[in-house]
């Protein structure tokens, strides 16, 4: 982890065992939701202050445009900008921590960049908050509450596993089954999307796939390896195919059962179609072997969903 990266977390951290120590006092539930405080509202203004220059520095290392200080606004501009790149008002994030006692789906499943790319009224409600309490705490202290910290350091959790962008290794397993996802959180998890454990050349998303900030994959070793291996089946039922197709057309203009001047497409195909799948059948038999091996040897890893497929 360099030292950027390194510096961004630790500070996520201490935010996140500042508000795990406040709960050992509080008995957090769906009903505390609107518990506010002092302490609360300065949370709250410390992690979007974090959230502002993380959203930045990842503007700046994704090609976002060189522009004034003054004019790259972190929300209308950097998170719009990373959110066209990934979608990220769509990734989920679950509220894992047992010193939390959430039960409503709403307080447990959050989207926490939904319209975190907006301001005003149709901003985010921590973003509202934050910029309320920054501009007349007093006044707007009762915006300083749990609800909206939580969501605003569920936010800055998802900023920094983008900006830490790790990769994990899943060896034979696409699932990550063995994975703690909190992935270094005391509070939250994310979802993992699962590729399809066997071969192919695409990547098969679920409905799911948006919602999550992982997916798995094959390795390029296991992706290449792949691609090899259906090439070569492809190739070669395709000229089995093409062979036999021939020899079947040749036989029955021999024998008078076919006219050649008045051939029917749709029994062209019939019979293409018939010789391909027998050709795949007897591939399969032959070379069975080599798809087991290769499945059995697959090896698989987890990376950040950055709409790549």
């Amino acid at each position: 982890m360099n030292t950027k990266i390194q510096l961004f977390w630790q500070v996520y951290i201490d935010l996140e065992q500042e508000f795990q120590d406040l709960a050992r006092s509080i008995h957090i539930n769906d009903d505390q939701q609107e518990v506010y405080s002092m302490r609360i509202a300065d949370l709250l203004t410390r992690t979007v202050i974090e959230i502002e220059a993380i959203a930045k520095e990842l503007y700046i290392d994704n090609g976002g445009l060189s522009m004034d200080e003054k004019e790259m606004f972190f929300d209308t501009v950097c998170i719009k900008y990373l959110n066209d790149l990934w979608k990220l008002e769509k990734k989920v994030v679950l509220v894992t921590s047992p010193l939390l006692f959430l039960e409503k789906d709403e307080n447990r499943f959050l989207r926490p960049l939904h319209k975190a790319m907006k301001r005003g009224s149709s901003s985010s409600d921590w973003n509202k908050a934050y910029q309320a309490v920054k501009h007349n705490r007093i006044n707007n202290l009762k915006k300083g509450n749990i609800k909206h910290f939580i969501h605003a350091l569920a936010a800055l959790f998802v900023l920094n596993l983008y900006l830490r962008n790790q990769v994990i290794d899943l060896g034979n397993n696409p699932n990550g089954f063995s994975v703690d996802w909190g992935l270094g959180s005391k509070m939250f998890s994310i979802k993992l999307h699962a590729c399809k454990k066997g071969i192919s050349k695409e990547y098969q998303k679920n409905n799911d796939y948006d919602d999550c900030i992982y997916i798995s994959q094959p390795t390029e070793k296991t992706r290449n390896r792949a691609i090899e291996i259906i090439n070569k089946l492809e190739q070669q039922v395709t000229n089995a195919t093409n062979q036999e197709i021939s020899k079947i057309l040749n036989q029955k203009i021999l024998d008078g059962s076919i006219d050649i001047d008045n051939l029917n497409g749709d029994e062209l195909i019939r019979i293409g179609d018939e010789v391909r799948m027998n050709q795949y059948k007897t591939y399969i038999q032959k070379h069975g072997n080599e798809f087991v091996n290769a499945i059995s040897n697959s090896e698989y890893e987890a990376v950040l969903n950055t709409q790549q497929y």
